[in-house]
């Protein structure tokens, strides 16, 4: 359980080195991988910068880093956060899984905005 704590800082210490030595990722995967990591070590400012670039330049996001992003913005509080997100995926295609689904329930259960889980399986 230990190193598997430890394991997306690692993976954030090493992202942030490619960038200082000039070596930028060049597929999705790897800033899908990154947006957990960061999201994983509580960095929301990183997750949420890595995501705003995926929009701008058209990564192919799947239901899993959707729902990653939406999970880190419920926890901080920012529940209009997760249902943009939520928008988001779903003007993209992405296809919510039922994961994501209980992310955003849960999400908006805290908030305390019962009226919305129905408008979320609409």
């Amino acid at each position: 359980m230990l190193l598997g704590s430890l394991l997306p800082g690692k993976a954030v210490e090493w992202f942030e080195k490619m960038a200082a030595f000039g070596v930028e990722p060049n597929d999705d995967v790897t800033y899908e991988v990154m947006i957990d990591c960061y999201g994983r070590v509580g960095n929301m400012d990183m997750t949420l910068r890595l995501y705003d670039r995926s929009r701008t330049e058209k990564w192919r996001l799947d239901a899993v880093t959707f729902t990653t992003i939406i999970k880190i913005n419920g926890t901080s509080g920012n529940f209009d956060g997760c249902l943009t997100v939520f928008e988001d995926m779903k003007a993209l295609g992405v296809k919510p899984n039922l994961v994501c689904y209980n992310t955003l329930l849960d999400a908006m259960g805290r908030a305390k905005r019962p009226w919305q889980v129905k408008s979320i399986y609409q």
